[in-house]
C-alpha cells in the first residue's frame, strides 16, 4: 500500500547570540528542511526546541562554572543577564562595581548556589563569586574534578591558578555562617598611566642583609598585589603603576627567616622596650592617588604576627 508523504518545511529560528558556535555558521538562523509525515512534524519540532534549550542551559552552566571567559570579562553585566535582577543589588565601593544576588539557585560543579555576585575592579580584575551551602572540602573536590586546577593552602583559604591560563585564579574560603565561597578571578591589566607609586626605605633592624620581597598589598581584595624583590644591601624601593587605592606595605626577608618575620609600614604608638605584651606600632594602610607618589613610606617595624591580608607578602600573591 502506498503511503502519501507531504512536503513539510520546518524553520527553527534563534538569535545568533543564543546559539553555540557550531550553529553560528547558519548566519543567525538554524533552518531544517525535511520531507516527513505531518504526524511526525510536531515531535520533530519539540525535539529541536529541546535541543535549543539544552544549548542555552549548557551555555549558562559554562558561565556559572567559570568557563565563559568572554562573559566573565563583562563583569556584573553578564551576571545581570542570567539572573532575576529583582534578587540583586548593585554597588560601587572604592572603584569596585559589584552586582550581588541572593536566593539565586544555579547549578555549578554538581552543586547548587545560594548567592552569586560578579564584580569589576579598577585594577582590571573580574570576579565571579559563588556561595554554596556545602563544606569547603566538598566544593574543593567538585571544582578540581571539573577544572584544570589543583588547590593549595593559602592561610585559612585554598588558592589555585588554572594550569592552562595563568590569568584565571580561584579561591575557596569559608564564611562565618558556614557557607563556602568560590571566587573565580580573571586578572586584567590596570591603566598604569593613571597609576600612583609608593617610595620608601627598609629601616628595620638587620634590613637588607638578604634578598627581600616588598609588596604593596591592597586593602580592597579585588586588586592584585604589586611586589618587587630587592637584592641584598639594597634598601630603597619604589613600587609603580598602582591603581588609586589604599595599600599595606610590607617586606619579607627571603632567606634566614625561619620564624617567618614580616616587616611593615606602621604607625608608632609607644616605646615598648622590654615590656612583654606591649604593642609598639599599628600597621596602617597608605593611600595612593592616581598619578601621584606616596613618599617616605619607610618600613621600620618587624612583626611575628600580622593580619591575614599582610601575610600575603610571604607568598607574593
Amino acid at each position: 500500500m502506498s503511503q502519501i508523504f507531504d512536503e513539510a518545511a520546518l524553520a527553527f529560528e534563534a538569535p545568533l547570540s543564543q546559539l553555540s558556535q557550531g550553529d553560528a555558521r547558519s548566519a543567525g538562523l538554524l533552518r531544517v528542511r525535511c520531507r516527513t509525515k505531518p504526524a511526525m512534524l510536531a515531535g520533530l519540532r519539540r525535539s529541536l526546541v529541546s535541543l535549543w534549550f539544552l544549548s542555552l542551559t549548557a551555555h549558562a552552566q559554562s558561565y556559572f562554572q567559570c568557563g565563559d571567559l568572554a562573559a566573565l570579562e563583562r563583569g556584573p553585566e553578564a551576571l545581570g543577564e542570567r539572573v532575576d535582577r529583582d534578587l540583586c543589588r548593585r554597588s560601587n565601593v572604592r572603584g569596585v562595581d559589584t552586582l550581588h544576588c541572593e536566593g539565586v539557585a544555579k547549578s555549578a560543579f554538581g552543586l547548587t548556589t545560594s548567592e552569586v555576585s560578579a564584580s569589576a575592579g579598577i585594577g582590571g580584575t573580574r570576579r565571579l563569586t559563588l556561595v554554596f551551602r556545602a563544606g569547603s572540602e566538598r566544593v574543593l573536590a567538585a571544582v578540581e574534578r571539573s577544572l584544570p586546577v589543583e588547590f593549595e593552602p593559602d592561610g585559612v583559604d585554598w588558592f589555585a591558578i588554572a594550569i592552562d591560563d595563568v590569568r584565571r585564579r580561584f579561591r575557596i574560603s569559608e564564611r562565618d555562617d558556614g557557607a563556602t565561597l568560590l571566587a573565580c578571578e580573571l586578572t586584567g591589566s590596570a591603566n598604569r598611566a593613571l597609576g600612583g607609586a609608593i617610595e620608601g626605605r627598609l629601616r628595620y633592624e638587620k634590613a637588607a642583609r638578604v634578598s627581600t620581597r616588598v609588596c604593596a598589598i591592597p586593602v580592597d581584595t579585588d586588586l592584585p598585589l604589586a611586589c618587587l624583590e630587592l637584592p641584598p644591601r639594597l634598601k630603597q624601593f619604589r613600587i609603580e603603576g598602582l591603581p588609586a587605592a589604599a595599600y599595606f606595605v610590607a617586606a619579607y626577608p627571603l632567606q634566614d627567616n625561619a620564624l617567618g618575620m614580616v616587616a611593615a609600614y606602621a604607625r608608632r604608638l609607644r616605646d615598648c622596650h622590654d615590656q612583654p605584651g606591649c604593642v609598639a606600632a599599628l600597621i596602617v594602610p597608605v593611600e595612593v592617588r592616581a598619578g601621584q607618589r606616596s613618599v617616605g613610606i619607610d618600613i621600620e617595624q618587624r612583626f611575628a604576627e600580622v593580619p591575614e591580608r599582610v601575610r600575603r607578602v610571604r607568598l607574593g600573591r
